[in-house]
């Protein structure tokens, strides 16, 4: 099991240490030497497990982008924005308060740093981004039940408008968890990651069937068939347990 983590460092044995200290045996370390390049790799390469960031940046050609700057645009990044983010900074540098308040960061570690202490942290920020992503596998099941009920009774009180628009509305709910959970396997080459996209699959083109369904017609899907979809995508969560269990496991392989 490897968790990937951009290292945004200057070339020098700082750099050359943090990369010993993430041993390939855990961790694939990808690194950018300045704020441009490190934005550049934000716009175009995989979001990564963990951020280490040196707060002191160089200037590299005529556009200059702080660490801060930085921190700010991963924040607006929607895949961006959760990753746990290790700042290292000396003492001197005038940003320390305002880097200290970015809600992604986890920890800033004053230079000379102690390397037992950088990857504990290192440890404990992907413990806490696994338990936060369980949390919202398990939040985002919760809402699918709910929605379910709710437009089981939409149907049983034959509010047919209510029915298409909310369904359209559960249609995007679906997507979105499936490809929240689908990212996350990805990056971390969960073993049953092809069985899973291909469940997802069916079940999307089932949904997207009832739609155009429901567009060509007056007449709403029944409430039969919306237990029948319900059911179907439940079997899948039950599947999510495996997918909990791989997780955990992930979560138990940080160790120092």
């Amino acid at each position: 099991m490897h968790f990937s983590t951009l290292l945004i460092e200057p070339p020098g044995i700082d750099s050359q240490l943090l990369q010993l200290m993430l041993g390939p045996e855990k961790f694939r370390v990808r690194t950018s030497e300045c704020g441009l390049k490190a934005w550049n790799t934000i716009l175009t390469d995989d979001v990564p497990d963990l951020v280490v960031m040196d707060a002191d940046l160089p200037q590299q050609g005529e556009l200059q982008i702080t660490a801060l700057q930085l921190l700010e645009m991963m924040n607006n990044q929607a895949q961006w924005s959760n990753i746990p983010k290790i700042i290292l900074a000396s003492n001197s540098n005038p940003s320390i308060l305002k880097i200290s308040s970015v809600a992604s960061v986890n920890a800033i570690i004053l230079k000379p740093y102690d390397p037992r202490r950088f990857i504990q942290e290192v440890y404990t920020s992907l413990k806490q981004h696994i338990e936060s992503h369980i949390a919202e596998v398990n939040r985002q099941h919760i809402q699918l039940g709910t929605a379910f009920q709710e437009l089981i009774q939409l149907s049983d009180q034959s509010r047919f408008n209510d029915l298409k628009s909310f369904f359209t509305q559960l249609s995007h709910m679906i997507e979105k968890h499936f490809d929240f959970e689908e990212h996350f396997m990805a990056r971390h080459n969960y073993p049953d990651f092809i069985d899973h996209h291909d469940n997802h699959k069916k079940l999307l083109t089932m949904v997207e069937s009832m739609k155009v369904e429901m567009a060509k017609s007056d007449k709403a899907i029944t409430a039969e068939r919306i237990v029948k979809l319900r059911t179907d995508l439940f079997e899948d969560v039950n599947d999510d347990k495996q997918y909990i269990k791989f997780l955990s496991s992930l979560r138990s392989s940080l160790v120092g």
